[in-house]
């Protein structure tokens, strides 16, 4: 399975860090952390605050209803952008669970987690088809941006179904593509609508008030 584009990023700049693994490991116990790394560390400052600045996602939270208490969980994580903003939003309270295929992903949520003495968080290591969420936990499940990055999004939407609670949704955000000379960067509408449509969930609202004009928040129920 491809890794999400950030996964690219990351592991360019964690390459000169310590030797990895085919599975993408570090190559030993003694290897240093990317996440620790200076170089790593401006890049991270500078791409979080350009993306609040330009698409301010946590808006999604309060168009999808998160409130302190909740339960709730995102779907490729990646390092853990938008896992800590839903953490601050549930409280101590509250509870996230912070999925990825990425173990050095989830290695990175817990470092920063426990940097910002944010106790409520939980990493789950899922599979290219099977989040491995637990069962009928959850209020609301996230996939921020990260939906078009999977090979086989349908059976992960699928097999989000079992982890919700009676009522609980499924909050999908996206940022439509552009097409440059007749080919598309990043996914049409119609795309991410049709592999909505082959899954186990059904549309009940889109939203569009998020920052930029291209961001797009599905609010998805079981059918």
């Amino acid at each position: 399975m491809k890794y999400l584009k950030l996964a690219l990023i990351l592991l360019s700049l964690s390459a000169a860090a310590f030797p990895r693994t085919a599975g993408g490991s570090p190559g030993g116990q003694q290897a240093k952390s990317y996440w620790l790394e200076a170089d790593y560390l401006r890049w991270l400052v500078d791409y979080e605050r350009k993306r609040d600045a330009e698409f301010d996602e946590a808006r999604a939270l309060d168009v999808a209803g998160v409130k302190p208490g909740m339960t709730v969980g995102e779907v490729g994580a990646g390092n853990g952008y938008f896992t800590l903003k839903m953490a601050r939003r549930v409280g101590p309270s509250g509870k996230v669970y912070a999925n990825d295929i990425v173990e050095d992903f989830l290695a990175e949520i817990r470092y920063r987690a426990s940097e910002l003495k944010l106790s409520n968080i939980e990493t789950v290591l899922g599979t290219a088809t099977d989040p491995q969420l637990p069962a009928d936990k959850f209020d609301m499940v996230f996939l921020v941006r990260s939906l078009h990055d999977m090979d086989n999004p349908v059976e992960v939407l699928d097999n989000i179904v079992a982890s919700l609670k009676p009522g609980a949704k499924v909050v999908v955000v996206e940022v439509e593509g552009k097409e440059y000379d007749g080919n598309w960067s990043g996914p049409t509408l119609q795309q991410l609508l049709d592999v909505i449509a082959r899954s186990r969930l059904a549309l009940e609202r889109t939203v569009r008030s998020l920052p930029n004009p291209r961001s797009v928040v599905f609010i998805l129920a079981p059918k």
